[in-house]
């Protein structure tokens, strides 16, 4: 039986998306078209491996340098429901693909703090999620190669 902990958390879950402000990551897709890779556009699926969840992810990255990654998110749920952030992630080249890895505070209403790792070739991106509430996978491909 569901504890109201649980119910709290869910209605949380389910009020962030309300919040969320979506400007920065529409001006920073237009600007994207013709970043080199592994900058760029990039588009898939997000999965909660917790709940079974899924939903349309776009994503904008942007090379700051050899060591880091500036990553805007966005994120669909529920065909009405919406998510944008932006993170940081660190980076490391291993021979013909990257390896990264980063935290994300988004706060109370959307789980708090978010740990993500994974790699991407010039054309895949696959990272895997976690924070206190849940933990799943996103997985991309980049657009307009």
């Amino acid at each position: 039986m569901a504890t109201l902990r649980d119910l709290l958390r869910g209605a949380t879950h389910l009020l962030a998306p309300l919040t969320a402000n979506c400007r920065v990551f529409h001006e920073n897709w237009e600007r994207a078209a013709d970043l080199p890779s592994p900058g760029g556009r990039w588009a898939g699926e997000w999965r909660s491996l917790s709940t079974g969840h899924s939903g349309p992810l776009r994503c904008v990255l942007e090379v700051e340098n050899e060591r880091l990654w500036r990553l805007t998110f966005h994120a669909g749920y529920a065909r009405i429901f919406r998510a944008c952030y932006c993170t940081s992630m660190t980076v490391a080249r291993v021979e013909d693909r990257w390896t990264f890895r980063g935290r994300s505070d988004l706060g109370r209403l959307a789980g708090g703090v978010y740990e993500h790792e994974g790699e991407a070739t010039s054309e895949r991106f696959h990272s895997r999620y976690r924070c206190s509430a849940e933990h799943g996978e996103f997985n991309m491909m980049r657009q307009g190669v």
